[in-house]
């Protein structure tokens, strides 16, 4: 008897991020970023997805909202992690992905970083 494919995990915010792969990201690009997540000591399965989430959620938040992660009064910094930090792992990130991978995934990051540079 045939086994029936196993579901999707369903997408969750970045607090607690199921969701396996990265809106806009081909197959072989999720592949690469998986192999770095899992050769990696800094990085653990699911950690640019989570970064990425991470990063794109607290650019759309408006800008009077984002002054608490640039001081020491940071409420969601232990629990949500420091989307500071998050990109600074993305931009590590892309140092270790080929030219092709990295370029794929700073287009995916392009409308966050240009709404933080606003």
């Amino acid at each position: 008897m045939a086994r029936s494919r196993p579901r999707a995990a369903p997408a969750a915010s970045s607090h607690g991020a199921t969701q396996r792969e990265i809106d806009g990201l081909p197959r072989q690009v999720m592949a690469e970023i998986q192999r770095l997540e899992r050769t990696r000591s800094y990085l653990f399965p699911g950690a640019v997805v989570r970064a990425v989430l991470r990063w794109q959620e607290y650019a759309r938040e408006p800008a009077r909202r984002r002054w608490a992660y640039d001081s020491d009064a940071d409420p969601h910094g232990e629990c949500c992690g420091d989307p500071l930090y998050e990109r600074e792992r993305l931009a590590g990130v892309e140092q270790a992905l080929s030219r092709r991978a990295a370029r794929a995934l700073r287009a995916v990051l392009a409308e966050a970083d240009a709404r933080w540079d606003r």
